[in-house]
């Protein structure tokens, strides 16, 4: 047998290896459902459905029953508009007044439900006229501004063709009639001094809230709130007639158009 000799003029070359430890990790735990705690969660989700839906009930009972013990405002009304007829028609005092009071609780009785619901509309109404006071002029007459031509207060008339040279409001135009115009024509044989003068003391005697307007016969238009108080006409010519001016308003009590 051949003996194969190694030189020592060869290195022996060495091999790196690589040792990769392996490590065992948790071991997982498998849980097996039971038929009887799923059992048991079905009857706890089904005791907890059952109470809320319970205490819901309550609270919609309670609602109820706090809304019919309290009374409706239109009950509270009924019962005021009621007790006033009942008085009416009690009443004591000579045959005149008990003939007259009877008499109009028989005109309420007879207009009972459309008295009861203008009642109850009022809040309403009430809160519809302050969002429409709460306006400026230009919004509340925007929708009455016409044309006017060759520089008088004549409108212009459709089909024509004549010069605007300006603009007026149409208080017959507008969906607010509340607001009226108050004209103060001062008299004309007053010097400019006097004139200015009695403006300015006017105009320190008006409210804040007012608008103002120098008219181009140096008198004063005053814009402002009828407060639904009854004029006999929309023209009311020289309602009032000083020494120094005369005044005539303007309002919207009827609505017509503009060629009648």
């Amino acid at each position: 047998m051949a003996t194969q000799e190694l030189s020592n003029d060869k290195p022996i070359q060495q091999t790196n290896v690589k040792s990769i430890t392996l490590e065992k990790g948790p071991k997982r735990k498998y849980t097996r459902k039971s038929k009887i705690d799923d059992k048991a969660k079905t009857i706890i989700d089904q005791m907890i459905n059952e109470q809320t839906n319970e205490q819901i009930n309550e609270q919609i009972i309670e609602q109820n029953t706090e809304q019919t013990t309290e009374p409706s405002q239109r009950q509270i009304i009924e019962e005021k508009y009621d007790e006033r007829i009942h008085d009416l028609i009690d009443s004591e005092g000579d045959l005149e007044t008990r003939i007259s009071n009877q008499q109009l609780a028989y005109r309420l009785e007879k207009t009972r439900e459309d008295n009861i619901f203008l009642e109850i509309m009022q809040p309403l109404a009430e809160l519809y006229r302050q969002e429409q006071d709460s306006k400026t002029i230009i919004e509340r007459v925007k929708d009455a501004m016409i044309s006017t031509v060759n520089y008088t207060k004549i409108g212009q008339q459709e089909g024509k063709k004549q010069q605007i040279t300006g603009k007026l409001i149409d208080l017959s135009l507008m969906n607010d009639d509340n607001l009226c115009v108050v004209d103060i024509d001062i008299h004309k044989d007053k010097s400019i001094e006097e004139i200015d003068k009695i403006r300015q003391n006017l105009i320190n005697t008006l409210p804040p809230n007012v608008g103002l307007v120098k008219t181009a016969h140096e008198g004063l238009h005053i814009y402002c709130n009828r407060n639904y108080y009854r004029l006999p006409s929309n023209r009311n010519v020289k309602v009032a007639v000083t020494d120094s001016f005369d005044i005539d308003v303007f309002a919207q009590m009827t609505k017509y158009k503009i060629e009648n």
